[in-house]
């Protein structure tokens, strides 16, 4: 049996699947309510955030995502959730969500969300937010959900993309 070359480190770099890495925010307000948003190029509303930028970690990217796409400016809290996206026929390569706890924020606290990228905004009850998130931010939300109940962060892992 042959062995095979040994590949260059920058070979061998190259050979690594890549991934879409994205952060996202779970804020609620008093009542209760979970702050999602609905853009018009997709089909299901989502949490407030997107994909880290280069240079960017996750919760500098949940933190700016989050100011950009409502206006409101809050500190990240504790990492909740881990989404794993395997790749598929819709995404090429597998997809990481980090989703934070952005805490509470009073009821009524002003949204404003940017022309052209998001259309709406809504602070939903859970069961709401479930049904209107689709299927894979709903488990996301739902994996949140319990790690902020009991202090332990989940890791969700999917072949649904929310990406």
């Amino acid at each position: 049996m042959t062995a095979e070359p040994l590949k260059s480190r920058e070979e061998w770099l190259a050979s690594l699947p890549r991934i879409y890495a994205a952060a996202g925010c779970l804020l609620r307000d008093e009542s209760g309510r979970i702050l999602i948003v609905k853009a018009g190029y997709r089909e299901h509303w989502q949490f407030p955030g997107g994909t880290i930028d280069l240079g960017e970690g996750p919760v500098e990217c949940a933190v700016r995502e989050l100011e950009e796409e409502t206006g409101i400016v809050q500190a990240a809290g504790d990492l909740l959730a881990i989404s794993w996206t395997h790749a598929s026929a819709e995404l090429d390569h597998p997809a990481q969500h980090f989703m934070f706890d952005f805490g509470t924020v009073p009821d009524g606290t002003p949204v404003t969300v940017p022309a052209g990228e998001l259309d709406d905004y809504r602070w939903a009850a859970v069961e709401e937010a479930l049904d209107l998130l689709g299927p894979a931010r709903s488990a996301r939300l739902r994996a949140a959900l319990e790690a902020a109940a009991d202090g332990r962060v989940r890791i969700v892992t999917t072949h649904v993309s929310g990406f």
